[in-house]
């Protein structure tokens, strides 16, 4: 990985930049792709406002490549999550038995994924989306959910990031975009013992955890070596 990445809590500062980069990733397919996937990446839906909401929330992770925004996190703890509209319009989403079954639990919600698509930042863009699903799981929630856009343009950007941090489909929802309209999206579902170090009967899903975990704490600490530099002596 670069020397300039670092991992830091997005403050009001990041706004300019994070919405940048969602502009920068607008839902278009692959060429010769038939229209179907995109491995760059997308994002759709929240607007200026409701960016500043989520990085006053305090669970917005940036990947920083020097002074620049590499890719974002934004994720909702489960009281965010349960005042959001989200939460109120769940049972129009149809989420399925699986998930309403769990809703007395405490949830997070890793809301949006974003990465500057470059083969360089994809290690980092793994240590970010393990970075957010752990804060979530430092808040307090048993289980992270998300969704990733599947038709009319399959997003492949995020999946290999999530896997990486054990996330498990339990189904699809269909909506309707503003935007784009109708659109389906793949739920996934990452419970905190799938970031447990202790708990993957695998040798090697233990050690890749265990790797993440060191990468996410010296990422953290670059960024607080780069803070304690900038400050004056």
């Amino acid at each position: 990985m670069s020397a300039g990445l670092h991992l830091r809590r997005a403050a009001p500062d990041d706004l300019d930049a994070i919405v940048a980069l969602k502009l920068r990733l607008r839902m278009r397919a692959d060429p010769g792709d038939a229209g179907q996937s995109s491995r760059g990446g997308f994002l759709l839906g929240a607007s200026r406002a409701q960016y500043a909401r989520l990085i006053a929330g305090g669970h917005t992770w940036v990947l920083g490549d020097d002074q620049q925004v590499a890719g974002f996190a934004a994720a909702l703890p489960d009281a965010e999550l349960r005042a959001s509209e989200l939460w109120q319009r769940r049972g129009q989403l149809g989420l399925g038995e699986e998930l309403r079954a769990l809703e007395d639990l405490p949830i997070g919600y890793l809301d949006q994924l974003a990465l500057v698509p470059d083969p360089k930042y994809m290690l980092g863009g793994v240590v970010l989306a393990y970075q957010a699903v752990a804060d979530l799981f430092a808040a307090g929630c048993a289980f992270v959910v998300t969704t990733v856009v599947d038709k009319p343009v399959r997003n492949l950007a995020s999946r290999p990031l999530l896997a990486a941090v054990g996330a498990l489909r339990l189904g699809s929802i269909e909506e309707h975009h503003e935007d784009v309209g109708a659109i389906t999206s793949d739920v996934f579902i990452v419970p905190r013992a799938a970031l447990d170090p202790a708990a993957p009967p695998d040798t090697r899903a233990r050690a890749q955890l265990r790797r993440l975990e060191a990468l996410a704490l010296q990422l953290r600490g670059s960024c607080s070596d780069r803070g304690a530099a900038s400050e004056p002596r």
